[in-house]
C-alpha cells in the first residue's frame, strides 16, 4: 500500500474541501451570530431573581427557566461562531501544511524529515477531527432546533409571565403557505402547528427555510384572482374584523385572535394563508441561507473523515519511518 500517495490525496482533499466550506459557512459568510453577546449577564440575572424576596416561588421558577434558556441559546450560538472559525482555519492550515510536506516527499525532496511529516499528520488529524466534529454537532443542533428570530432578554424586570422569545420569528406554514384551517366542530380557525404549552411550535426553524413556502414561487407571487391563496390571505398588518392586530407575534394570533374570526368574516375560507413579506418570504434569501448551511454541514462531515484518515496514515508513516532508521520512500 502506497501510504505516501494516500497521505497526499487526503491532505489535498482536506485543503480543497475546507476552502469550499469556508466560502459557504454561515457565520464566516453572513455573521449569523454576534460573538460579542454577553452570556454572563443571564447568569447574573438568574442570581438576582433567585435572591429577590418580593417574587413568589412560581414567578421565580418561570423567570429562572426563561433566563437559563436564554443563557444556553447565547452560549451555543457563541460556541458555534468560535468553533466555525477555529475548526475551519485549523483545517485550512493543517491541510496546506500536510499537502506541502507530502508533495516534498512525493518528489523525493523531504526524505530526511519523513518521520516529522508523519507526526505532523497525526497531530493535525487528531486536532482537526475533534474541532470539526464539535463544530458540526453545534451547527447541526442549531440548524434543526433554532430559528433566526429567537431572542431572549436578560433584564428580569422585562420578563412577563408569558413573554415569547420567538415573537420575531418566521411563522411555520404548510406547503401552500396555509397558517390555519377551519374547524367546523369548534366553529373557529385553528393554527396547523399550534401547541399552547410550546411557544416555538408555530415558528419555522432554520432547517425549514429551504421549502417553497418560505421562498419565491410564482404561484404565491402571481396568484390567480380566484385562487384560495389570494382570497383567503391574511396580512397581519391589516385590521381584521375591527381588531387592530399589528403585531408579528403569531403565537398569540393562534392562541386567541382567531377565536373572534368567523368563517363568514373571512370570505368563507376553509383555511387562512400567510402572505406577509417581512421575512423575505417572497425572495430567495431563505433558500440561499439554507443551501449554504446544509453544504457546510455535509462538507464538514467529509472533513471529519479526511482528518481521521490523515491521522491514521500520519501514524503509519511515523511508525514505518521510525522502524526504518529515519525515512521511508513516500513516492
Amino acid at each position: 500500500m502506497n501510504k505516501g500517495l494516500i497521505f497526499l490525496c487526503l491532505a489535498c482533499g482536506l485543503l480543497a474541501l475546507t476552502i469550499v466550506t469556508i466560502c459557504v459557512a454561515p457565520n464566516i459568510t453572513e455573521r449569523l451570530f454576534d460573538p460579542d453577546d454577553n452570556c454572563q449577564i443571564f447568569a447574573d440575572s438568574h442570581k438576582q431573581v433567585k435572591d429577590d424576596k418580593n417574587l413568589s416561588d412560581d414567578d421565580k421558577d418561570k423567570k429562572i427557566e426563561y433566563l437559563d434558556k436564554g443563557k444556553h441559546l447565547c452560549e451555543r450560538q457563541k460556541a458555534m461562531f468560535g468553533l466555525e472559525y477555529a475548526s475551519l482555519i485549523s483545517d485550512l492550515v493543517f491541510g496546506f501544511s500536510c499537502t506541502l510536506l507530502s508533495l516534498l516527499h512525493f518528489f523525493d525532496v523531504g526524505k530526511p524529515f519523513e518521520k516529522i511529516t508523519g507526526l505532523i499528520g497525526l497531530i493535525s488529524g487528531i486536532i482537526g477531527f475533534i474541532l470539526t466534529l464539535i463544530y458540526i454537532i453545534y451547527s447541526g443542533y442549531i440548524f434543526t432546533n433554532d430559528n433566526g428570530g429567537l431572542s431572549y432578554t436578560s433584564d428580569p424586570s422585562s420578563i412577563p409571565s408569558d413573554y415569547n422569545p420567538y415573537s420575531g420569528s418566521m411563522p411555520k406554514l404548510d406547503k401552500d403557505r396555509k397558517l390555519a384551517k377551519w374547524n367546523k366542530d369548534k366553529t373557529r380557525y385553528e393554527c396547523l402547528y399550534f401547541k399552547e404549552d410550546d411557544f416555538g411550535s408555530v415558528y419555522a426553524n432554520y432547517n425549514d427555510l429551504g421549502k417553497k413556502q418560505y421562498n419565491y414561487h410564482k404561484d404565491f407571487a402571481f396568484p390567480d384572482d380566484d385562487s384560495e391563496y389570494k382570497k383567503c390571505n391574511l396580512n397581519i398588518e391589516q385590521k381584521v374584523q375591527n381588531n387592530d392586530f399589528s403585531t408579528s407575534d403569531i403565537y398569540y394570533l393562534c392562541k386567541g385572535f382567531f377565536d373572534n374570526l368567523a368563517q363568514t368574516a373571512h370570505n368563507n375560507c376553509d383555511g387562512i394563508y400567510y402572505g406577509d413579506s417581512r421575512y423575505s418570504i417572497d425572495d430567495i434569501e431563505n433558500k440561499y441561507q439554507y443551501d449554504k448551511w446544509v453544504t457546510s454541514i455535509i462538507f464538514g462531515c467529509f472533513i471529519i473523515l479526511l482528518n481521521l484518515g490523515l491521522a491514521v496514515f500520519g501514524f503509519l508513516i511515523f511508525k514505518e519511518s521510525d522502524g526504518t532508521s529515519g525515512h521511508v520512500t513516500l513516492k
